[in-house]
Formats: C-alpha cells, sequence, structure tokens
C-alpha cells in the first residue's frame, strides 16, 4: 500500500527552512527526508560525506555541499550538511493530529486547570491544583499528580507517571515509562541487625526546565527538603536515574544508565556517558566529561575529562590501563630478575 505523505514541501521552502541555495527548479515537490540508499522520485537525502554519493538514486534530490553537485543533480546547497539534517527532521517530522481537548475516559480534577488547546488522552489521570499549558499533549494512562505544572507544547507519553508537586518547562518531552517526583532513597541505617532501617520522608518536589528531554524508564527523585532541579536543555536516555537533591546544570547530557546519586550538582554542557556515574555531593564542572562506565567518586573540575574507577583524568586512566596490559610481561620479567640474583647470592655464598 503506497503511504499519503504527511508532508509536502518544495525545495523552494526547504532552502528558506534550512539556509540553504536551491540548485533547479524550486517548486519541485518533496515528501519525505531518506537515506541515500532509499533515494526516489519527491524525496530528498543530506549527505556530508562524499562516499555517500554513490548510493543516491537518480530521481532523488540532495543536500549537501556546493562540491557534491555535478550540474545534474537538483537540491539543496548548504554550508553545514549536518545542522540542515536535523532541520529538515524537524521540518518533515509528522504533526501532531491529536487534536484538543479531554478524553471521555480521562480522569481530570475539579480544581485542575486544563488549557483548551490542550489533549489530554484515554484513561488519563490529572490530580488536584495540577496546570496544563497550551498545546501540551498527554498520551494515554499518563499520571499527573497534585499540584503539578506542565509547560506550553511539552508531551507526556504513555504510562509516563509525575508525582505531586513536578513543574515541567515548555516544548520539554518525557518519554514513556519515565517515573518524575517519586520519594528519593533517604535511609538511616539500623545500629544492628534486628532493628529495621528508618525511611526519611522526602517532601521537596522537581523542577525541570525548557526544552529537556526525559528517555523512556528514567527516573527522577523528589528533593528530601528543596527540589531536584533539572535545566533547560537537558537530554536524558532511557534508564537513567537522577537521585534526591540533584541539580543539574543547562544543555547537559546524560547517556543510558547514568546514576547520579543524592545532591550531585552538574555543571553547565557536562557530558555523562553510558553507564556512568557519581557519587553523592559530587560537583561536576562546566563542560567536563565522564567517560561510559566510569564513576566520580570526588569533584571533577570543568572542561576535564575523566575515565575509570574511580574516575580519573582521561589521559592518565589509560597510560595505566596500557601498563596494566604489561603486567603478565612484566611480572614475568621480574621473576626472572629473582631467579639471577638468587643465583648470584649463592655464587658468593
Amino acid at each position: 500500500m503506497k503511504k499519503v505523505p504527511d508532508v509536502s514541501v518544495t525545495l523552494r521552502q526547504i532552502a528558506d527552512y534550512i539556509g540553504g541555495t536551491v540548485v533547479g527548479d524550486p517548486e519541485h515537490e518533496v515528501h519525505a527526508v531518506v537515506s541515500p540508499e532509499k533515494s526516489a522520485k519527491n524525496t530528498v537525502s543530506v549527505i556530508w560525506e562524499e562516499r555517500e554519493l554513490g548510493k543516491m538514486g537518480g530521481e532523488g534530490f540532495l543536500v549537501g555541499p556546493p562540491s557534491f553537485f555535478n550540474g545534474q543533480r537538483e537540491g539543496v546547497l548548504v554550508s553545514d550538511p549536518r545542522e540542515a539534517f536535523v532541520k529538515l527532521l524537524f521540518l518533515f517530522k509528522s504533526p501532531n493530529k491529536r487534536g484538543k481537548g479531554v478524553h471521555p475516559t480521562a480522569l481530570v480534577a475539579e480544581t485542575a486547570r486544563i488549557s483548551p488547546s490542550a489533549f489530554i488522552g484515554p484513561f488519563c489521570v490529572v490530580e488536584d491544583n495540577s496546570v496544563i499549558h497550551d498545546h501540551v499533549v498527554l498520551e494515554a494512562h499518563v499520571y499527573i499528580g497534585a499540584n503539578c505544572e506542565v509547560g506550553a507544547h511539552s508531551v507526556i507519553e504513555p504510562m509516563a507517571v509525575l508525582f505531586s508537586d513536578v513543574l515541567v518547562g515548555e516544548r520539554t518531552l518525557i518519554h514513556s515509562g519515565a517515573v518524575i517526583g517519586c520519594d528519593g532513597f533517604g535511609i538511616i541505617p539500623s545500629r544492628c541487625p534486628k532493628e529495621r532501617p528508618v525511611k526519611i520522608p522526602q517532601v521537596g518536589g522537581v523542577v525541570i526546565g525548557d526544552d529537556v528531554e526525559v528517555g523512556a524508564c528514567s527516573t527522577i527523585d523528589r528533593g528530601t527538603l528543596d527540589n531536584t532541579y533539572i535545566g533547560a536543555g537537558v537530554k536524558i536516555d532511557d534508564h537513567v536515574h537522577v537521585a534526591h537533591n540533584v541539580r543539574i546544570g543547562e544543555n547537559c547530557i546524560l547517556v543510558a544508565m547514568t546514576g547520579l546519586a543524592g545532591s550531585t550538582e552538574l555543571g553547565e554542557g557536562v557530558i555523562m556517558a553510558a553507564r556512568s556515574g557519581a557519587k553523592d555531593h559530587v560537583k561536576i564542572g562546566d563542560r567536563a566529561q565522564v567517560a561510559a562506565m566510569s564513576g566520580a567518586v570526588k569533584d571533577v573540575a570543568p572542561g576535564v575529562v575523566v575515565s575509570g574507577f574511580p574516575a580519573r583524568d582521561h589521559k592518565e586512566h589509560f597510560k595505566a590501563q596500557a601498563l596494566y596490559l604489561r603486567l603478565p610481561e612484566i611480572f614475568s620479567r621480574l621473576r626472572e630478575l629473582e631467579k639471577k640474583t638468587k643465583s648470584l647470592e649463592e655464587e658468593k655464598e
């Protein structure tokens, strides 16, 4: 079955949107952005590596640098194809067709305030005193606790949970299964084996800035007293845990399975690579990076890249790793030296 295009634009419109120059007929219609291998009539492909040119079909349009156009290919000239690629994906992203209003199966408290332009999907729950702003989309089975606020143009996908006292900024995307505002893991250990550990009540909330993304099945705990804070522009991958009282500066990236212990502080533009972590109360400076499978157990200075466990300067870590791989050889040489030393000592006797 032939797919009906969700978007139809001209080369002229593409050029205006991504800041490029049309090559060929500016009124040619484009229905989709595709990989070079799937290039066909009414499609456009973005290429920034010359080796990919040979994969394109003859009828597809090209977005690329001037050197890629040979006089026969039509499309749009750009100076930065990678940036153009991102913009094109936004342009061709399927529009929201959910409409607006509250689905008949949704449960909305009388004291909740819902914008007329918002969409509240099937079986959603919105508790007392929560505010849902303009053009917000709550997909099916989303739970919004009491005293929450969701900023304009934000989208919360199915089965996500916002417990009470969670503030979400504008244009934020929360993926399926994310849980925000659950109790932080505050526990007083028992003094003897027969005493039970004591739970510390968590009475803070969570504040999430504008243009944030929270991945599927990620968790952000509420603060003990103050709020857990996620700055604007932060991107959180799937299966990430952010503990109570954590503060994350703007534009940080947390890759899958990262774990931040309680009261960790990240500056702006920090990158936590996959399966990395930070000990409680550790401070990681602006633009610092913690490599994959590394654990920061002490403060990390701004701009520094650390790796390993415990995490240390990335170059030093690799030097140590290189030395570690030579340990069998070094051990063997040491044993030989010991034998020679022992032999010399015996000769002296």
